[in-house]
């Protein structure tokens, strides 16, 4: 059985991590792992862990969260200007204000575009008429 790791927090060093998990391999903090191999390459991160047989591979893969820093939490201050005014927002705020806002571009650019487009349309409908009078001339 193996335990295969494809990313890392935010910060976290891959080799300071695999010497971490091979010292507490060693020091029998962590039992059941048996061998620690960096088989990453351009293509990604690809850390495997061989398990020794029979041992519990989400005991292990808990013990590894709790002892190294393959689990790792951090504090954000999410401070941002709101209706122009400083606010402390929850990450659900955040998220709320970041897609009214981009809402809000989107529609200033099409009302943008719209308006251009209609001043383009009075421009060609004028050459389409200054057109068919030069036309008509001929004929």
């Amino acid at each position: 059985m193996q335990i295969v790791v494809t990313e890392l927090p935010y910060q976290v060093n891959k080799a300071g991590l695999i010497e971490k998990i091979a010292a507490h391999v060693k020091n029998k903090r962590l039992d059941g792992i048996t061998e620690i191999r960096d088989e990453s390459d351009r293509r990604g991160m690809h850390i495997v862990m061989e398990l020794r047989n029979g041992a519990q591979g989400m005991v292990i893969l808990n013990n590894l969260y709790k002892l190294t820093e393959m689990q790792k939490s951090f504090s954000a201050n999410m401070m941002a200007l709101v209706n122009g005014r400083p606010e402390l927002l929850t990450l659900r705020a955040a998220l709320q204000n970041y897609v009214d806002f981009r809402r809000e571009v989107v529609r200033r650019r099409t009302e943008f575009e719209l308006r251009k487009a209609k001043a383009r349309a009075h421009i060609l409908e004028g050459l389409r008429s200054r057109w068919r009078t030069w036309t008509r001339s001929f004929s």
